[in-house]
């Protein structure tokens, strides 16, 4: 059955609105926030998607690399000219060169080897130094990437390293940004927030400013069957899993479960295959991630009430994973053959395989959940 069509906008924004800015870090925040029409037809709830990817650097990362850098500043941590060293998947290494380059900070970073060739070119180009790195691998091995990262923050006399998985300034960057945008794009009605968990600064940071204004909105993070936190004991202590509370923590620090209220797992190749369907039938240019956490947003949202308003971050743009996940050839040739079929014939349903792990974590509250 055909869906129904988007009308088409009458006129571009009114100019009288636009405005001049004193600095590109001004272009950081602030992004839009917008309702789906043709992948929401016939549910009951409204779909909202936080475009971050209009950020300046086309990630939520800028938000996050410009709080780190200026509290780094401001606290006398990084000192001037000093060199700002950090480990992730290549959004946050763009945020923190953006606000580095223009403080007179250089910036290196340890990224994950599935980085993309679109994000390496870009940090090239921002003059941001790669260094290999395996998060793969235990601490104490010194290719693990937060030792590459450690010992090249130590070379220089005035390096810093900004540990953004565990940097306070991550999660605060989103407490006073993201958080209150969604609160006001919504005029308060959002009543579920979903966001892939990663290392936990936009889902715990937005998630708490949004339970301050109401404690009843749903705090969704979202993940991939498989992901780093698959093989920590994360969600085992989220569930509250009986002898639980005698686990370590080896999680990062900014996942915080008291604001989290459920972790909703799905597979890799249904978020593809969804990304593409929001790329062709509603025109949305969004990420991986945000793909995945869509899907679990559509699901929840056929279940829900009409007065339900669900808001779905989405991190980057489409335009990241055009040579890999939004890309046939790389997909036919990486153990998506059958995933690839069927995009070009524009089937774009979820696979009807997967995983065995449980899809739904409901987050015991703190008292079932204490660590050893």
């Amino acid at each position: 059955m055909p869906h129904s069509a988007q009308a088409l906008p009458a006129a571009f924004p009114d100019p009288r609105r636009s405005r001049t800015y004193d600095s590109v870090l001004e272009l950081i925040g602030n992004t839009p926030l917008v309702r789906l029409n043709r992948l929401t037809d016939g549910l009951p709830a409204t779909v909202y998607v936080k475009l971050d990817g209009f950020n300046l650097g086309g990630s939520s990362k800028d938000r996050i690399g410009l709080n780190i850098v200026r509290e780094a500043i401001a606290g006398g941590e990084l000192r001037p000219g000093g060199r700002i060293t950090d480990t992730g998947a290549g959004n946050t290494a763009i945020g923190i060169a953006l606000a580095g380059n223009a403080t007179g900070h250089p910036s290196s970073s340890v990224p994950l080897p599935t980085l993309s060739p679109e994000k390496a070119r870009l940090l090239e180009f921002l003059g941001v130094e790669l260094l290999p790195g395996r998060p793969d691998v235990p601490r104490e091995d010194p290719e693990n990437w937060a030792n590459v990262a450690q010992r090249r923050a130590e070379a220089e006399s005035d390096g810093w390293w900004s540990h953004q998985e565990s940097n306070g300034d991550n999660p605060a960057a989103h407490i006073a940004s993201t958080g209150p945008e969604i609160w006001h794009q919504t005029g308060g009605h959002v009543t579920h927030f979903l966001a892939q968990i990663a290392t936990g600064g936009t889902v715990s940071g937005t998630g708490s400013y949004l339970h301050e204004q109401n404690p009843e909105i749903t705090v969704v993070a979202t993940d991939f069957h498989g992901s780093m936190h698959s093989q920590s004991n994360l969600y085992r202590v989220a569930a509250g899993e009986p002898g639980a509370e005698h686990l370590e923590r080896d999680w990062p620090e900014n996942i915080d479960l008291d604001v989290i209220d459920r972790i909703e797992r799905r597979e890799r190749e249904a978020a593809i295959a969804l990304g593409w369907r929001a790329a062709r039938e509603e025109g949305l240019l969004i990420g991986l991630s945000s793909a995945l956490s869509l899907g679990i947003a559509l699901e929840l949202a056929a279940e829900a009430d009409e007065d339900d308003v669900f808001v779905v971050f989405s991190a980057d743009s489409a335009r990241d994973y055009v040579s890999r996940e939004y890309n046939l050839a790389w997909l036919r040739e990486n153990d998506y053959p059958e995933l690839a079929e069927r995009l070009a014939r524009g089937d774009y349903s979820a696979p009807t395989h997967g995983s065995t792990d449980p899809d739904t974590v409901l987050v015991a509250r703190a008292d079932d959940r204490v660590l050893a």
